[in-house]
């Protein structure tokens, strides 16, 4: 595999290239093409890696997780974006298991197979005071996070938050330098007709439509499976009723809004920045606004990728990852 080493004094963004082939990101399981393992020529393992799943129980929350690795090196907490799940880290998590790593996906509280409350306090320091507990749960004093999208910003949360928990930061197109869009404040203003809007949204051409927005080739990830996923979050009643109550509390689920992205300077943890550099959901130069934001990130931009590194660009996506977490001493 190659990792590319990201440098402590790294000025502007590294720049690297998506090959013109599928990716492991999406692969079924035995198919070892584009494998960062192989890539390196290594031999195939002679099957995937085993990942054991789990509930944990954080202020009587049940959290869903899936982990792959006991190695020495420091715990690594993946944090998905709306609206996969943790099976989407899958791939990476085998690579970290293998490579020496404890790595740990986690389903966000109301998303995936995580518990959805009805009453819980929906908000950036709710998530932020979990991913805390559950380090605590989990027997760990420090962990990397990793966190796409969404993830990214609660990724963020936690690190100012809880400064002594998070050892480091890969942020991957990552939520939080943007204004929370209409659409996502619109459902909570009006109850009945914003659960008539997440219903209408489900619709597969919908679905279909935002997906292809999310890809820089839509033809070869946008599958009937994830459409359904996509139609399935919106259309299960405990999910829209998150989504509601998330949209009533849109200021407290936004950097800006919540004060936090002004403590963005704070940040004392080696960070890494990831963006696909034909991301339509989070334009790229956001991740020039977040690497001026948070002091000493790195920036690494990944052609003909999209919104989804891990999953359309996993190769230098990898590279990247492991490159940062070696150089950083966590080998």
């Amino acid at each position: 595999m190659n990792q590319f080493v990201i440098g402590q004094h790294q000025a502007g963004p590294i720049h690297l290239d998506a090959p013109h082939r599928p990716q492991d990101g999406l692969h079924p399981a035995g198919n070892h093409e584009g494998n960062p393992s192989v890539e390196a020529g290594h031999p195939p393992p002679s099957s995937p890696m085993a990942c054991r799943s789990s509930f944990v129980v954080v202020d009587g929350y049940r959290l869903y997780t899936l982990e792959c690795g006991s190695g020495s090196g420091t715990p690594v907490i993946l944090l998905q974006g709306f609206p996969v799940s943790s099976d989407y880290w899958r791939p990476t998590l085998e690579l970290l298991g293998r490579s020496g790593y404890r790595a740990i996906a986690v389903d966000t509280p109301g998303f995936g197979r995580s518990d959805k409350p009805a009453r819980a306090p929906y908000s950036l320091h709710f998530f932020a005071r979990l991913f805390a507990g559950l380090l605590d749960v989990l027997g760990l004093e420090q962990a990397t996070f990793v966190g796409h999208s969404f993830g990214g910003k609660l990724a963020l949360a936690t690190a100012i938050l809880h400064p002594r928990r998070v050892r480091r930061l890969v942020l991957l197109n990552s939520d939080g330098f943007i204004p929370i869009p209409l659409f996502v404040r619109f459902p909570g203003s009006l109850a009945h007709v914003g659960e008539l809007f997440l219903w209408l949204l489900s619709h597969p051409v919908l679905v279909r439509s935002q997906m292809h927005i999310a890809f820089h080739e839509p033809e070869r990830y946008v599958t009937p499976e994830m459409v359904q996923l996509g139609r399935d979050v919106l259309r299960v009643p405990e999910n829209r009723r998150v989504l509601m109550l998330m949209s009533l509390r849109f200021k407290d689920n936004d950097l800006q809004g919540t004060g936090l992205r002004a403590r963005l300077r704070e940040l004392r943890c080696p960070t890494l920045i990831i963006w696909g550099q034909q991301d339509r959901v989070f334009p790229p130069q956001l991740g020039e606004v977040a690497r001026r934001e948070i002091p000493g990130a790195r920036l690494v931009m990944i052609s003909r990728c999209g919104h989804f590194p891990h999953i359309e660009a996993a190769r230098p996506f990898h590279g990247a990852l492991m490159g940062f977490l070696s150089h950083s001493g966590d080998a």
